[in-house]
């Protein structure tokens, strides 16, 4: 498999499902949905288990890999729950999962985007300034996209509804995530030249896949639209993919890219 290969894969993923989302019916598509949200998270949890499993145990970049993948597996427990109508869940759990899964993903985005700084490359004042610059243009489009979100749910919260605390660790997880886009971005950028810029500019496409998710699906009310914001959902997970997939390769390249 080569590094073009893993770029053209996701797009041509979102263009199937957002052609089928256009011709199944309406009877149909809430099931079509379900699938497509299953499936893309289990792409994603593929790709940071494919990259993991290239280092040893105990490496920072192991480490980082896992708790992404950490992410998708709870929010895929989850949903496994919700899905599972006919056993007894309690709120409690399916919020802690909620928790849990958006905590790991912080845990792994913040790793993953301070690796080069832990790789020992130089940095010039031109390399920092621009850092600061593109870490502050992150910090505000994510506060343009979840900051409505967040304000909503702190003032539900602030009312007695307490389901809005897991509403909240979301838009917040979401913020800090969305924000650190551009510190991995600065990483490919860093690492460009050699065969890990693959990998970091795969995540950092992503990154900004879901900043496209997140701003489309929170005005997205009719189902067609859904459509849509739900196609933009499995580029940024199919990039997840192609970006664990690059990893492994540029690491490992003697090794399967998924382990069986």
């Amino acid at each position: 498999m080569t590094f073009r290969t893993l770029v053209l894969l996701p797009l041509v993923l979102a263009a199937v499902f957002l052609v089928a989302g256009a011709l199944v019916g309406e009877a149909t598509l809430p099931s079509l949905l379900t699938i497509e949200a299953e499936l893309a998270k289990t792409l994603a949890l593929l790709g940071c288990f494919a990259a993991a499993l290239a280092f040893e145990s105990g490496d920072y970049l192991r480490r980082a890999w896992l708790y992404s993948g950490l992410c998708y597996l709870l929010l895929l427990a989850r949903d496994a729950l919700l899905l599972g109508a006919h056993l007894p869940t309690s709120s409690a759990v399916l919020g802690a999962l909620a928790v849990l899964a958006n905590g790991a993903s912080v845990a792994g985005t913040w790793m993953l985007a301070r690796a080069w700084r832990l790789a020992g490359i130089e940095e010039d004042d031109a390399a920092r300034a621009r850092g600061r610059l593109l870490f502050a243009g992150g910090a505000i489009v994510a506060l343009a996209i979840t900051g409505l979100p967040l304000i909503r749910d702190v003032t539900a919260l602030s009312r007695g509804g307490l389901g809005s605390t897991v509403d909240i660790a979301s838009d917040v997880g979401d913020t800090i995530c969305l924000a650190l886009v551009a510190p991995v971005l600065q990483t490919a950028l860093a690492m460009r030249g050699g065969l890990l810029r693959w990998p970091w500019g795969l995540l950092t496409a992503s990154g900004v896949a879901w900043i496209a998710y997140d701003a489309a699906s929170s005005v997205a009310e009719r189902p067609r639209w859904l459509v849509v914001a739900e196609s933009v959902r499995v580029l940024a997970c199919a990039l997840v993919l192609s970006a664990g997939v690059a990893q492994r390769l540029a690491v490992a390249p003697d090794d399967p890219p998924i382990p069986t």
